[in-house]
């Protein structure tokens, strides 16, 4: 390959569609992975915009791939984030005409496969769903934690369709009265590692992929969504050699991004991090990661007796689920480690109560306890088309029927039922971004609770969750509701889904 000349991107060539030859260079699943796209090509020479042009993958990709002239330009990763979310190939459009000719006598459905995965890529989802019914098999997304129907295949490829998925995720072909878990990780969707979850269901075989996307794992905590007062306190307690610090929250809340970017912070050579993890959601590097496997009776209370012989610094147990998990890890907490973990409460106050049920005594849960993080994730508004407008008065209604609402508005913002009824707030109105949702991405709403003199003694006395509260709220204390307020007004999300969001808490 010759000598690379190095040029900054033409601005002409900035914030545009690559079109479908373009991709043929450097496929849409790739540019994800090397952050390079071929944004233009003539008479022999491509020019390649990348953010390294000497990332090794990349040379030796077009080593095999392109025989011709290469002319690097310089690029910023929010250009390729701009071709990732806006390029031009229509993935939906290209499995509607696939499944009008004849797939199985063609043998193409690897490719109604490779184009379902590659279309849900660039939709960013979290999971795929492949579910039969009595009249066709419906493919659906989920997206920012919604599931949308975004096709559907005839009910006649359904044998071809799973079988293909089996031998894809290294699972037994002839097995179909059993539940079977695997993974697909090809080079076609380098960097991306989707969980296969296939079960038995009424009218045929189920499958479920999770898109395992390790570019979350280094968030800093702005982009996570935390307040700079969030912040702070998160700083404040992280270089303390020994304690807890809890994650709580539902299930698909992000707690195991937010332990996973509060471990970065703490990774440096000096430090021996361990995690006990079901399943390894993210390769971490520098840190020691241990798969949970009950068939072997390797379960969360096992492998941290395991852990605390092998001189950790700081230790992640995955979840605190039962009695002899939750006493070891406070006990490891109180003998010299830090100790990370997740809860499943409504808030952070109901952490305390939860442990003491758990058989955690009280005086050890004040003494090691250094911060609890509860958190939901909201949507947000698609920037493409936000629009400030009135909310409706169904909307209204609700918001004046939530109290916690009602009262951050009320003595944070000073807006009484008339001010709310008048004023603007950010909205989407719904795109092809966002497929008409309105909302595109996700960032989370949170309360952190620092453990301090006032709070100490109330868990000695076993007071409830709700006293607790109440008297961090005299301190100035921000829940979920009052975060997630702050970032509607900001034009971040929406109350309606801070109301979805905390109808628990």
């Amino acid at each position: 390959m010759p000598e690379a000349e190095i040029k900054d991107i033409p601005e002409k060539f900035k914030k545009k569609n690559l079109a479908k030859e373009l991709l043929d260079v450097i496929p849409i699943e790739l540019i994800r992975e090397f952050k390079a796209f071929v944004f233009d090509k003539e008479n022999g020479t491509i020019h390649i915009g990348a953010v390294d042009h000497e990332l090794e993958a990349l040379q030796q990709y077009l080593k095999n791939t392109f025989s011709g002239k290469v002319i690097w330009y310089k690029v910023k990763e929010e250009d390729v984030n701009f071709i990732l979310d806006n390029y031009a190939r229509d993935f939906k459009e290209e499995i509607l005409s696939l499944l009008k000719t004849d797939i199985k006598k063609k043998g193409l459905i690897s490719d109604v496969i490779d184009l379902t995965i590659s279309y849900a890529l660039v939709q960013k989802v979290s999971d795929v769903h492949i579910e039969p019914t009595a009249e066709e098999i419906q493919v659906r997304f989920r997206i920012d934690g919604m599931l949308y129907k975004m096709f559907s295949i005839p009910l006649s490829l359904q044998s071809e369709l799973i079988t293909r998925f089996k031998v894809l995720a290294n699972l037994k072909i002839d097995e179909s009265r059993r539940p079977q878990e695997g993974r697909i990780e090809r080079k076609l969707f380098a960097g991306i590692l989707l969980r296969v979850s296939i079960v038995p269901t009424l009218f045929g075989e189920k499958v479920v992929m999770r898109v395992m996307d390790d570019s979350n794992k280094n968030l800093e905590l702005a982009d996570l969504g935390f307040s700079e007062q969030h912040r702070e306190i998160i700083l404040k307690n992280i270089d303390k050699p020994y304690g807890m610090i809890l994650v709580s929250g539902p299930t698909g809340s992000g707690k195991t991004t937010t332990l996973y970017s509060l471990l970065q912070l703490l990774k440096k050579d000096g430090i021996n991090i361990s995690t006990l993890e079901d399943p390894i959601e993210y390769a971490l590097k520098g840190v020691n990661q241990i798969q949970i496997n009950k068939r072997v009776a390797l379960d969360f209370s096992t492998g941290l007796r395991a852990l605390l012989r092998q001189d950790p610094d700081v230790i992640m147990v995955g979840e605190v689920r039962d009695s002899e998990t939750a006493i070891m890890a406070s006990d490891a907490a109180m003998t010299g480690h830090l100790v990370f973990s997740t809860v499943h409460t409504n808030n952070a106050p109901s952490v305390f109560v939860r442990l003491m049920e758990m058989g955690v005594e009280d005086f050890v849960i004040a003494s090691t306890i250094n911060f609890i993080i509860a958190q939901r994730l909201v949507r947000r508004v698609c920037p493409d088309c936000a629009e400030k407008r009135p909310l409706d008065e169904a909307i209204v209604k609700k918001v004046l029927n939530h109290r916690g609402i009602l009262s951050v508005l009320e003595q944070k913002y000073h807006m009484n039922e008339d001010a709310l009824r008048g004023a603007t707030f950010s909205t989407g109105v719904g795109c092809d971004t966002c497929i008409q949702s309105g909302y595109s991405g996700r960032i989370g709403i949170y309360e952190l609770l620092d453990v301090n003199k006032k709070i100490h003694d109330m868990i000695l006395a076993k007071k409830p969750a709700a006293d607790i509260k109440e008297a961090l709220k005299e301190s100035g204390y921000v829940d979920m509701v009052e975060d997630g307020v702050s970032k509607v007004m900001e034009g971040v999300t929406t109350f309606t889904e801070v109301i979805r969001t905390t109808k628990d808490t």
